[in-house]
């Protein structure tokens, strides 16, 4: 899910995955693997890269079921 938004972000800002890397902190060959879709992340390196591109995830309040 969050991986299809960041690589479509990271296209329309015209960024690279050394350049997201370089912002993030994240290794640039883990980028650029997880834009590529050849590997999945969790948790903190998630927010970073997409604090990188200028996005913020934050919680949701679920609506309960019954």
């Amino acid at each position: 899910m969050f991986q299809k938004i960041i690589q479509s972000e990271a296209k329309r800002q015209g960024l690279s995955g050394y350049r997201i890397g370089m912002d993030s902190g994240i290794p640039i060959r883990t980028v650029q693997r997880y834009l590529a879709g050849d590997c999945d992340l969790v948790g903190e390196r998630i927010a970073k890269i997409a604090g990188a591109l200028g996005l913020e995830l934050r919680p949701t309040k679920r609506k309960r079921k019954g």
